[in-house]
């Protein structure tokens, strides 16, 4: 049975940990839900006020060969990321598990990956990688993986990938840290695509957090 596991790290632990070092009240997403056999985290949205320190980024940890800027905002900047073959720790871990990654935040609290094994044999191979490697880390919830939220509000990939980003841009601050034309820029689709994206997503959730299950089968059947 396929199980979604929480974990927290501190920021030492994970190699664009030393993005902190340069500015300490960034927040860092990994873009995109995908396989990390298919595609190792190859994108990376940084949110601040101040891009300009990405510029002169040369990673110091060997499990990065590059970080380059492909576009910015007023609040942040959409990076791509360069690993290295000879990567080590949990980004290699990760690469050479049957796992996928579902999320990834980094904020001044540390990080926090939500990972999806296929059984819980496979958590415990992780577990053991991760003891050899000395990584610490601290478990913070295990559940099935119909219980992830994308999954319980019924989001589709597109529509939770806008609701974040928007929520990590500072779309739905009072006022607004970014406008519509730059969150659609950075999801790289039009602004009526986003709009419409945003839209659906928050009907979604609405639906599911407050109506009773039989309202939402009786508004979708009427």
């Amino acid at each position: 049975m396929n199980v979604v596991v929480e974990l927290r790290l501190p920021h030492d632990e994970f190699a664009l940990g030393e993005l902190f070092s340069y500015r300490s009240d960034i927040r860092i997403e990994l873009e995109r839900i995908v396989p990390t056999r298919e595609c190792s985290m190859p994108f990376v949205w940084v949110a601040t006020d101040d891009t300009s320190f990405l510029a002169d980024i040369t990673p110091e940890t060997p499990a990065l060969e590059s970080i380059a800027v492909l576009s910015e905002t007023e609040n942040g900047a959409l990076c791509r990321l360069v690993w290295s073959d000879s990567a080590q720790g949990i980004h290699e871990i990760l690469t050479g598990q049957d796992a996928t990654l579902l999320d990834t935040v980094g904020n001044e609290e540390g990080w926090l990956f939500r990972i999806r094994f296929p059984d819980h044999d496979s958590t415990t191979r992780f577990r053991e990688a991760c003891d050899e490697r000395s990584i610490s880390y601290e478990v913070r919830r295990i559940y099935p993986v119909d219980e992830f939220p994308t999954k319980r509000y019924g989001l589709t990939d597109e529509q939770r990938e806008a609701l974040s980003t928007a929520f990590a841009s500072g779309y739905f601050h009072v006022p607004r840290k970014t406008s519509l034309s730059e969150l659609a820029e950075t999801l790289d689709i039009s602004p009526q695509a986003a709009s419409g994206r945003l839209r659906r997503g928050l009907e979604r959730m609405l639906e599911a957090t407050l109506l009773p299950r039989s309202d939402s089968v009786e508004s979708r059947e009427g």
